[in-house]
């Protein structure tokens, strides 16, 4: 993959984010990733998503400072200054308008402020700041280059391979990323047959389903389902989020959607927000020796309002004595299982499995 040439302050935009709860349960975020230069960008608070216009947003403010780039905010005006070396840019909360070196230049939707942050169209990133720009539509990721690297190696996914500081159990894996933690590979592996249960360099390696193609169908279908089961508000829920969350599952069965509906009525009763994401990694697959795969999966999640700590996500594995506390952020690792009903061809077919849990196997942790 090439390595561009940034002819412009990439780092000025991506400016700061969340805020979008499923603030409309019938079309919950559509969440995308965002590499840089070959390296997956963990945003501290949610993730760059899609608007209802279809337009991508992207969280700029942390890739902004850490290239050196002054953000700041005045409140009287809405707008946002963001200045490095010799360069200025103003942006406006509801404008389409930019002032870039004292010029005034238009793009095609508005800069807005939602729950206190500043979400700013990618769009403009390309065409007024001159970064180069890439969408991967199956993997619903963001490629954005700053500079030319023609001496790095790069998995399928466009992800930067590192090959010093490895974890103890790198062998377990077809190769080891630069912007993934050690703690994240060497975290252990779900219950598993003995005998039977595969590691990610014995199915990448020996079992043909586990192309590319296959694992960006269900990367996409996982960060649906996530995006949907860690965005809730008892505001807003409704029967589409019920039948959108069943629609994500391998099982479509009438007895599973009579419990989804049983955890929106709890939602509303125990007026239960949250928000949250999942990150799935595609070269971390375990196979179980069940019969099931399981993705880990990097996550956070915040509850903003709830009153009993009871059932706060839809999940059987919910801790029963759960002290979490209110807005405030949690991130962790999980393996999310997958499963398929299918024999023989069945690369395409996998789904998030009913017994799915974001805390089977698990970290979780309270950012500091």
């Amino acid at each position: 993959m090439k390595r561009w040439v940034c002819a412009g302050l990439i780092t000025l935009l991506i400016f700061s984010l969340f805020s979008v709860t499923a603030s409309a349960a019938s079309r919950p975020p559509s969440y995308v990733s965002v590499v840089l230069d070959g390296q997956k960008f963990w945003f501290p608070d949610a993730q760059a998503f899609i608007d209802e216009n279809g337009r991508t947003l992207v969280p700029v403010r942390f890739i902004a400072e850490s290239l050196g780039a002054k953000v700041g905010w005045e409140s009287k005006n809405q707008t946002i200054p963001i200045e490095r070396s010799d360069q200025s840019i103003i942006l406006t909360i509801g404008s389409n308008l930019a002032t870039v070196n004292g010029k005034e230049i238009a793009f095609d939707t508005k800069a807005i402020l939602s729950g206190g942050r500043t979400f700013v169209p990618l769009r403009f990133v390309s065409e007024v700041l001159g970064a180069i720009v890439e969408w991967d539509n199956p993997t619903s990721t963001v490629f954005i280059f700053t500079k030319e690297d023609a001496t790095g190696e790069y998995d399928e996914w466009g992800r930067l391979i590192r090959t010093t500081n490895l974890p103890k159990n790198a062998k377990d894996y077809p190769y080891i990323l630069a912007d993934v933690s050690n703690e994240m590979y060497e975290m252990g592996y779900p219950y598993a047959r003995p005998g039977r249960s595969k590691v990610a360099t014995e199915l990448y390696t020996n079992e043909p389903e586990y192309n590319k193609g296959n694992i960006d169908i269900w990367m996409k279908r996982l960060k649906t389902f996530g995006a949907l089961w860690l965005n809730v508000d008892y505001k807003t829920i409704d029967d589409t989020w019920a039948k959108a969350v069943l629609d994500t599952k391998m099982r479509n069965s009438d007895a599973e959607l009579k419990y989804i509906r049983e955890y929106v009525d709890w939602v509303k009763k125990n007026q239960i927000q949250i928000i949250g994401y999942l990150d799935p990694e595609p070269s971390m697959i375990f196979h179980d020796g069940f019969g099931s795969d399981h993705i880990r999966t990097k996550f956070r999640i915040q509850f903003i309002s709830f009153q009993k700590p009871e059932r706060l996500i839809y999940d059987e594995w919910f801790p029963q004595n759960a002290d979490f506390e209110k807005k405030v952020w949690y991130e962790g690792y999980t393996d999310i299982k997958m499963a398929t009903n299918v024999g023989g061809d069945w690369g395409s077919t996998l789904k998030v499995s009913p017994a799915a849990s974001l805390f089977y196997n698990h970290t979780i942790s309270k950012v500091e």
